[in-house]
């Protein structure tokens, strides 16, 4: 099977069938459709039999395919596990796409980076910031190689650790709130300013609060905490955000309030494919883990 196809081949048609799309094997691959499209024809051709079923809406693999993509699975696993032995991976040239939550951007993404890069000089990060259910997204459909965001859950395809847990804290400019008390039993007039409304923090927020006062309470939401800081400075509301993510302005011109609102914690994990070729992606998640519990 080596002396049938090169392995630039073999990736091709193994992601290819991971992702179900030519697109995305091109996206992932750094190449172009016609190229993806153009290898899998010539393995058809020596083969005598299709790899995909195209008629599908995604793509499936055919009997011959699922065959194929065993073996090609398993080469690969070799490969990555013969770098990792070899200590190859540090050596690692491309681009792997990651995207982040904005908590992690305000606190300790700098540090990761510079730590990144010592360890893998010639990588290459194109970084997306969004809100954990786009991510989530982008990563089933093969868009970011992985993800720093919310968690946990299940991810098929990809592995996750645990990076670092973030109260959810109230911020107010003095007076604002009497006695810089956010209680359930005399809840401002003002709004409450926070994450976007598919986050936890809004939608426990709100539920909680319909389900205590009756009604549905005055929320404002936005993906930027900087924005939210901004809000919170101009007295337009109250902020609920995660503690360590104001700049140093913010907290000194804000105060913490006090809360009867039980709200559990911000706790973020780094995705990462696994398996094939994941051996720099699984570092990448620990250099995170490192720096993260490193009191960023």
């Amino acid at each position: 099977m080596v002396a049938m196809f090169s392995f630039r081949s073999l990736e091709v048609f193994y992601w290819t069938a991971h992702l179900r799309s030519f697109s995305r094997a091109a996206d992932k691959l750094n190449t172009t459709q016609p190229t993806i499209s153009q290898r899998i024809g010539v393995m058809e051709g020596v083969i005598g039999s299709p790899l995909f079923d195209r008629s599908a809406k995604p793509i499936a693999l055919t009997a011959t395919g699922r065959t194929l993509f065993g073996h090609a699975e398993l080469l690969l696993r070799q490969v990555a596990a013969m770098e990792r032995d070899l200590e190859l991976s540090n050596r690692f040239e491309g681009t792997v796409r990651l995207g982040v939550s904005e908590t992690i951007v305000q606190t300790w993404l700098a540090a990761f980076l510079e730590q990144a890069a010592h360890h893998f000089p010639k990588l290459d990060i194109d970084m997306t910031v969004d809100v954990t259910p786009s991510m989530l997204d982008a990563l089933r459909d093969g868009e970011i190689d992985m993800a720093l965001m919310l968690g946990p859950t299940i991810v098929e395809g990809f592995s996750c650790i645990k990076l670092k847990d973030y109260a959810l804290k109230f911020y107010a400019i003095p007076d604002l709130v009497p006695n810089d008390v956010f209680s359930l039993d005399s809840v401002p007039p003002t709004p409450i300013i926070t994450y976007p409304r598919n986050t936890y923090p809004y939608t426990y927020l709100r539920e909680t609060m319909f389900r205590e006062l009756g009604r549905i309470p005055r929320i404002f939401t936005n993906s930027s905490i900087s924005t939210i800081e901004k809000m919170a400075l101009d007295g337009l509301g109250v902020a609920l955000v995660a503690e360590g993510t104001l700049s140093g302005h913010g907290l000194d011109k804000l105060r913490i309030l006090k809360s009867d609102v039980e709200l559990q914690p911000l706790s973020f994990y780094a995705y990462f494919q696994a398996g094939v070729r994941g051996t720099v992606f699984e570092q990448l998640a620990h250099i995170a883990s490192e720096v993260a519990s490193g009191g960023g």
